[in-house]
């Protein structure tokens, strides 16, 4: 027993060795990463926008680590984030994270968010690292005094032939003036879609939502779960903005499998009987070489 056991000590002393390599690697790997530098990738160092636009001021860090970013006003004494927290809610203000990492490996984007931007907003604003040694990103911000024109628009996306059962998915995009239009109706054929009518209950769902950038849109997105062959129609959605509507529409055809195989196969059958129209049936290859062989032998007997 003491023998087999010095054995077994020798068998773990041996697996250390062999995994000593890729433990010293992995350390080493490590080890670079948290005593990386931090550095900055390069993005728009001026941003303009319009009065009342969304500003959006980026900032990118490789091996940012455990260290903190902050954002600050140069003519302000008193940072306005750190992270993803706000310190000044009168302004309205915010910090978009993300983690790059799918992009390139310890790659992180610290944006600074201002909406409704002012012209007091102008200036210069620094992305800070917060290390022993000072890592600072400037970024300057101009805000015009004059809001942006815009022609309100409006654009409906969908696939216009579905097969029955599918669900239909429609999006509709409203662009207003100065900012996003109150609101978008949906139409089928002419009739007001509401969840409520039983034609659309338990199929129906429509979501509404304002992206971010650049704030001045509405999105409508209306999904009805299963289809029937009802469903084939016009469907138009209308958007309310600067006291105006605007409409698009869209056709949907809504295909029955069944009925188009059917179809097919009798279009086949009926283009196979048209070749021979005279032809009550297809001679077989065999019987007409039999006939062809007694009528060689009986030439050759003469």
């Amino acid at each position: 027993m003491a023998r087999i056991g010095f054995y077994l000590k020798i068998l773990e002393f041996l697996e250390i060795l062999l995994l000593l390599p890729l433990i010293i690697k992995v350390t080493s790997y490590s080890y670079k990463r948290m005593t990386a530098e931090p550095t900055f990738v390069n993005t728009p160092r001026n941003v303009t926008v319009h009065m009342n636009e969304l500003a959006q001021l980026q900032c990118r860090i490789k091996n940012l680590g455990p260290k903190q970013v902050a954002w600050r006003k140069v003519s302000m004494d008193w940072p306005l984030t750190v992270g993803i927290m706000t310190f000044d809610p009168k302004e309205d203000i915010s910090v978009s994270f993300k983690d790059l990492k799918k992009q390139e490996e310890g790659l992180t984007q610290w944006d600074l968010i201002i909406k409704h931007a002012k012209p007091r907003h102008t200036g210069m604003y620094e992305c800070q690292i917060s290390a022993k040694n000072v890592y600072t990103h400037y970024v300057y911000l101009k805000v015009l005094d004059t809001p942006l024109v815009v022609n309100p628009e409006i654009a409906m996306y969908g696939t216009k032939f579905i097969n029955l059962h599918e669900p239909i998915k429609l999006v509709c995009n409203a662009t207003g003036g100065t900012r996003a239009p109150s609101l978008i109706d949906w139409f089928f054929n002419g009739n007001m879609i509401r969840g409520r009518d039983p034609r659309w209950e338990s199929r129906l769902r429509i979501n509404d939502y304002v992206p971010d950038v650049p704030g001045r849109m509405l999105v409508s997105e209306l999904t009805i779960d299963y289809s029937i062959l009802a469903d084939k129609g016009r469907y138009v959605c209308r958007s309310f903005a600067m006291n105006n509507f605007y409409t698009t529409s869209l056709d949907i055809s809504v295909l029955n499998k069944k009925e188009h195989g059917k179809r097919a196969d009798t279009k086949k059958y009926s283009s196979t009987t048209d070749e021979n129209p005279n032809s009550g049936y297809s001679a077989n290859p065999s019987t007409s070489l039999l006939a062809l062989t007694f009528v060689m032998l009986f030439i050759l007997l003469r």
